[in-house]
């Protein structure tokens, strides 16, 4: 199974690169940590860590990591951004993704982009809790704590960066490390255990000391993180060996609850957030990670019946979704309607009612409805892509075109863009660009050698302009070239 897999393999991965736990000295006392997030810049230039963290996700997508809900990724992405712009330290890029397992466990990669099991989502009791896990997170990332670490590797970047790749996709069949993840796991554990310690001790508590003081300036309850991390910790002492994943790659201890505690309360404050988003979130999460559509269908009915829930409105919203999941829009399209009335601008309820048009056959309303929509949110992923989705389905080619390459004008989104765009320009009779916007597609999902080929393919049209050979031609180099990277690395 691939999610536990995947959580064993980024375990391994903390313990060979030494994101979290490998780095040289000794940290000082929590209460006397100064600000020394810039000791690496010299040696560790942010845009090689971009590359690098960038080079990991898309192995991670490659290896079928991730959830890519748009809904739920543009969540975790405002929720982070709410934290980044209380930073202080301007100028940071950051992506955040929910990775496709069930452990309750979060991490930071080179570059900005930092991971959120699933688990963790639904083990978290309110925004304020998921907040301190991403500021705690944010904290990593900003101090720089991995590129600290790598000061201390033997390695170069991209080779550190090839054991990530390694560990992510070269597992064996019975879900332990391959040979390469098992070279570099016996590299890590030669490096000293007292130095182990000391970065795990200075790390995390300045990652908390940090994250603490965002969660306050971004106007989230400071003491979430050591709520947090107390419930956890009662859940390493009831289930043993069993305990939470990020317990092990974030070790908590009774004076670091009770440090985190007292650092909060010396801060200010705030009236509680609304946190229906986060509700609506977790309950459209149970319904896409239920191996049973019916019967977390069934839980959703019962919940309602029985008043068992935080938000009631989250609870229907669920309800609607798994009744649309296992086959009854009709149901689902009347359980929307008193959500609808009472809070017609929340995005999650007017992409489930255009959606639900579509599938009841209703293709001009739902079109109506997408832009309706997107004349509030018009840079809204989930609506954009339901909009051409629906746009290609009616026919509808050269508006559906317009609107994808309007939406891809900016870097950094989701490749599902790119295979619909692709589909689009073959529906239009553009082959070189349905194969130029395939290629992109394989190159963010890790398969350089498929996104080749399609470049290939692309290049032999005959029709190309100036421009576009142009462009084609200089990816075709880049992607060689990389891909020689990664030859004379394996070689090595």
């Amino acid at each position: 199974m691939f999610v536990r897999r995947f959580h064993s393999l980024v375990r391994a991965m903390f313990l060979a690169t030494g994101l979290m736990a490998a780095s040289g000295g000794h940290a000082a006392d929590a209460a006397e940590l100064p600000d020394i997030g810039d000791s690496a810049r010299s040696s560790v230039s942010p845009a090689e860590e971009r590359r690098m963290g960038e080079a990991v996700i898309r192995n991670i997508r490659r290896a079928g990591g991730l959830i890519e809900d748009l809904l739920l990724t543009g969540y975790l992405n405002d929720l982070g951004y709410r934290l980044v712009a209380a930073n202080n330290r301007a100028g940071a890029r950051f992506r955040f993704f929910l990775v496709n397992d069930p452990e309750i466990n979060a991490f930071a990669l080179p570059g900005g982009f930092i991971g959120v099991h699933y688990g963790l989502l639904r083990a978290a009791r309110s925004e304020s809790e998921l907040a301190a896990v991403l500021a705690h997170e944010i904290a990593h990332v900003t101090q720089r704590h991995h590129a600290r670490a790598y000061e201390n590797q033997s390695g170069s970047i991209p080779v550190v960066a090839a054991v990530i790749a390694a560990m992510i996709l070269g597992a064996n069949a019975d879900g332990s490390a391959g040979d390469l993840a098992q070279a570099a796991m016996a590299g890590a554990a030669a490096h000293s255990a007292q130095s182990q310690l000391d970065a795990i001790r200075g790390n995390e508590a300045e990652a908390d000391r940090v994250g603490i003081a965002l969660l306050a300036r971004a106007g989230f309850d400071p003491l979430a993180m050591a709520d947090f991390f107390e419930q956890l910790a009662r859940h390493t002492r009831l289930y043993g060996p069993q305990a939470p994943e990020f317990l092990r790659t974030h070790p908590v201890t009774e004076r670091r609850i009770a440090d985190a505690r007292a650092r909060a309360r010396s801060l200010a404050r705030r009236p509680p957030r609304p946190e229906s988003a986060f509700h609506h979130m977790r309950a459209r999460l149970r319904v896409l990670t239920a191996t049973d559509k019916r019967k977390v269908r069934e839980e959703f009915r019962a919940n309602l019946a029985q008043g068992r829930y935080a938000d009631r409105a989250a609870e229907r919203y669920g309800y609607a979704l798994a009744l649309l999941e296992t086959g009854d829009a009709a149901a689902a399209a009347a359980q929307l309607a008193p959500l609808l009335e009472r809070d017609p601008d929340r995005i999650a309820y007017r992409a489930l009612q255009a959606r639900l048009a579509r599938v009841r056959g209703q293709t001009r309303r739902a079109l109506a409805l997408y832009r309706d929509a997107l004349a509030v949110a018009p840079d809204n992923a989930v609506l954009t892509y339901g909009y051409a989705e629906t746009l290609l389905a009616a026919g509808r080619h050269d508006e559906a075109a317009t609107v994808l390459a309007a939406y891809l004008r900016q870097p950094g989104r989701a490749p599902a863009f790119y295979r619909l765009l692709a589909r689009v320009e073959t529906e239009r009779g553009r082959s070189a660009d349905a194969h130029e916007a395939m290629a992109e597609y394989y190159y963010q999902t890790g398969l350089t050698h498929q996104a080749l080929d399609q470049l290939q393919v692309a290049r032999r049209e005959g029709r190309l302009d100036f421009y576009q050979a142009s462009r084609i031609d200089a990816r075709i180099r880049a992607w060689e070239e990389e891909l020689a990277q990664q030859a004379s690395r394996s070689s090595q």
